[in-house]
């Protein structure tokens, strides 16, 4: 998963430039990232620390060295404005000024789901990206997380299993008269059930 992270001072001037980044669950590693690609920028409008000697003008803050990164000023130029142009693997529903902090936090649920479902890569993000489009915020999603039941190929045949698992006990001429089709009707409205790209149906406890 990975944000495109443009430089406004660049794209004011006609100049597309900015980083892929990956998500990550932690704002300042990515933080750091974003301002590594603004200082960088060949339109800078704002002086920021120096990120080499931290301010102090000496590399390492002492000795009577001078950082060559800001020539000892402690300040180096530096675009300042950003924005999120563009998602890999993610809902594009974060939109521009979402914030790195709705990325970490959906980078964190990302996780949250491999451990809760057993499901993996692209699997995970595909349950994600569905449960945030229904739920509409991670908060939502993440509540929903503690109601999910399974992955299938329909409802029907989660209905089915669950049907025969009932009727296992009970006598083989009164099975043949149970009508699956009404009881996977009927179930249904007890769960929510989500469409994945694959063709799968993702089940949770309404």
């Amino acid at each position: 998963m990975r944000i495109y992270v443009a430089c406004l001072a660049s794209y004011n001037n006609g100049v597309l430039y900015g980083r892929w980044i990956d998500a990550s669950s932690d704002v300042d590693e990515m933080q750091e990232q974003v301002n590594a690609m603004l200082r960088e920028s060949k339109f800078p409008n704002v002086m920021v620390t120096c990120p080499e000697c931290e301010g102090a003008g000496k590399p390492y803050g002492f000795g009577d060295s001078v950082c060559e990164a800001c020539g000892g000023k402690g300040k180096v130029p530096s675009a300042e404005e950003w924005a999120i142009h563009d998602y890999e693997d993610m809902p594009s529903t974060f939109g521009e000024y979402s914030g790195l902090q709705a990325i970490a936090d959906y980078a964190e649920f990302v996780d949250q789901i491999e451990t809760t479902t057993g499901l993996d890569g692209e699997a995970a993000q595909d349950l994600a990206k569905a449960m945030l489009e229904n739920w509409h915020d991670v908060k939502g999603a993440q509540d929903a997380l503690d109601r999910f039941v399974t992955v299938c190929d329909t409802f029907r045949d989660y209905s089915d299993e669950l049907a025969e698992d009932q009727l296992y006990c009970a006598p083989e001429f009164l099975q043949q008269y149970f009508d699956y089709e009404a009881f996977a009707r009927d179930l249904k409205m007890e769960y929510t059930v989500l469409d994945l790209p694959d063709g799968q149906e993702a089940i949770f406890y309404a």
